[in-house]
């Protein structure tokens, strides 16, 4: 695909972004010429990127290890994976059954198994109620893992949910497998690049976003470009200070000068994370409630 060029409406511009939806969950499909899907980035280390998981179309990975991914996510509990709402839906915008899709986490390649390696079904997937794939509004999701994370699991953690966004400047990463090449596939090694938040009002500029980024949305890349996740990496984590301070949701190309990244900011759905996750609880806790268990029962039989 050719590139898309400047945007002199905000409904070309929302128009571009759909587009740039479609094809985050098409394996292979470019938003742009030739650019790499982490732009300006480096092999991830696997110490602070415990919470990443890709997000796959169950039976395309079935029939080829590592062939089905389609989206990152977060690990944010033991049973509850986070991502964007449009990896979760159909192109009609329904969301698709739990059963097509699998997370696979706990390995930073995409495609080799080994002893760490994290494969579980999905038992419930939620799309935000209010998700609309024009202008990306409320485009965040969750997956109920049917397995939870072991709680001692050597290589996928969950991450903590940022509660408010960090002042404009600072320094933070994003990453995932998207392609590194025109029309190719997904990168075979987990890619991370370091991002800096940008001020919504500059994103907002005329020559930037126009003023549609709105409600629950931030940006973060580099003003002058260069730096940047795209669409292969949509659903996948914006961690400063490690705490997800968002999820990576849509832009204009990838990696253009005034032309960040928009994320969707995970402050402003803590709320709704809580309500519509899962609780799994940490093994320690558990084991905690039996003892309590166990002590008063022995005091009752006193």
């Amino acid at each position: 695909m050719t590139s898309i060029g400047k945007r002199s409406t905000i409904a070309t511009a929302s128009v571009a972004w759909m587009l740039c939806a479609l094809f985050a969950i098409l394996p292979g499909a470019p938003c742009q010429a030739a650019d790499p899907r982490i732009v300006g980035g480096f092999v991830a280390d696997a110490a602070s990127t415990r919470h990443q998981v890709s997000v796959r179309s169950k039976a395309s990975d079935v029939a080829s290890f590592g062939r089905g991914h389609i989206c990152g996510g977060s690990l944010i509990n033991l049973g509850t994976v986070l991502t964007a709402a449009h990896c979760l839906v159909d192109d009609r915008d329904r969301p698709r059954p739990a059963s097509y899709f699998r997370v696979v986490g706990g390995s930073s390649t995409r495609s080799t198994q080994n002893a760490d390696t994290f494969v579980t079904d999905v038992k419930r997937n939620v799309v935000h109620g209010n998700y609309r794939s024009y202008g990306f509004l409320n485009d965040i999701g969750l997956l109920i893992l049917t397995k939870p994370v072991g709680a001692n699991h050597p290589t996928l953690q969950p991450i903590p949910l940022a509660s408010r966004v960090p002042p404009n400047g600072t320094l933070c990463q994003t990453s995932g497998w998207g392609s590194t090449s025109y029309g190719g596939p997904s990168t075979e090694q987990l890619m991370a690049v370091n991002v800096t938040i940008i001020a919504t009002s500059m994103c907002n500029a005329p020559d930037s976003y126009g003023g549609t980024v709105g409600y629950g949305m931030l940006c973060a890349g580099n003003w002058t470009g260069g730096k940047d996740a795209c669409q292969g990496d949509s659903g996948g984590p914006l961690v400063c200070d490690r705490v997800l301070v968002g999820v990576v949701s849509h832009g204009i190309e990838c990696a253009r000068p005034r032309l960040p990244g928009v994320y969707a900011d995970v402050a402003t759905y803590r709320d709704w994370i809580a309500r519509n996750g899962a609780t799994a609880l940490p093994a320690t806790t558990s084991i905690g409630a039996c003892l309590l268990v166990a002590l008063a029962t022995f005091l009752a039989r006193r």
